[in-house]
């Protein structure tokens, strides 16, 4: 679907596709020494952490980190809210992100979340 939607829209042929297990394809892209300036995380809440530890990894610096579902449909954020399947992975992963040295973060409020973090370039710091 990706790639005929990219070929539509005239964009088909300045995309590499990859497909298959995500922490794979991951490990691989780093094993080759692979960078990217964005990064959208949106999938199995428990590898959440996973993701973000290479895409940290995969990282320029000064890359945009975008995470989906990070308020677990309120739960999160809501002590009176029911908590979902996945809050306890979200309230984990979100203090992560939170404390993380290499990351500037915000997290927006809007739909079940969005966080965006700037992945910070160290060597100069």
């Amino acid at each position: 679907m990706a790639y005929r939607n990219l070929t539509k829209a005239g964009f088909g042929d300045q995309v590499s596709y990859m497909t298959g297990e995500a922490l794979q394809s991951l490990e691989k892209l780093a094993h080759d020494n692979k960078k990217f300036d964005f990064f959208f995380i949106d999938a199995d809440k428990e590898n959440y952490e996973n993701y973000l530890q290479y895409c940290i990894k995969l990282a320029e610096p000064g890359a945009l980190i975008v995470m989906d579902n990070v308020l677990a449909r309120g739960s999160v954020a809501d002590p009176d809210a029911e908590p979902k399947r996945h809050t306890a992975f979200m309230k984990s992963f979100n203090e992560t992100v939170a404390k993380h040295p290499q990351l500037e973060s915000m997290l927006i409020p809007i739909g079940d979340g969005l966080t965006l973090s700037k992945v910070i370039d160290q060597t100069h710091e």
